[in-house]
């Protein structure tokens, strides 16, 4: 099982309902991917010393399903509709959520 964490930065003109708005789209659209589990999304608590305003996070079957998930035509619209407009920064990244495994396997 491998958990992929995307770390966002938006743009300084985001008012708060329009971050509500974004969590809210990553939501409804990620959710329609049936290669994603247990996804989850959230903005920061902490203003200093954190850039990121806010992530989304999901797990998948192995780095093929995540692929599969993000050369998908509902990822790419996310990408172009939702994140594009409003993000300035994007920190990925992926770990192996089961001990012993090789991650090359994943």
């Amino acid at each position: 099982m491998v958990h992929n964490i995307c770390l966002l930065e938006v743009k300084p003109t985001v008012t708060p309902e329009q971050l509500e708005t974004l969590m809210v789209e990553t939501r409804i659209r990620l959710l329609k991917i049936p290669e994603i589990n247990n996804l989850r999304v959230g903005k920061k608590i902490d203003i200093k010393g954190n850039p990121y305003t806010y992530f989304f996070s999901m797990d998948v079957e192995n780095l093929d399903k995540l692929k599969y998930a993000q050369d998908s035509a509902v990822f790419t619209q996310f990408q172009k509709q939702v994140l594009e407009p409003f993000v300035t920064k994007l920190a990925t990244y992926q770990y192996e959520m089961e001990p012993g495994k090789d991650v090359r396997y994943s």
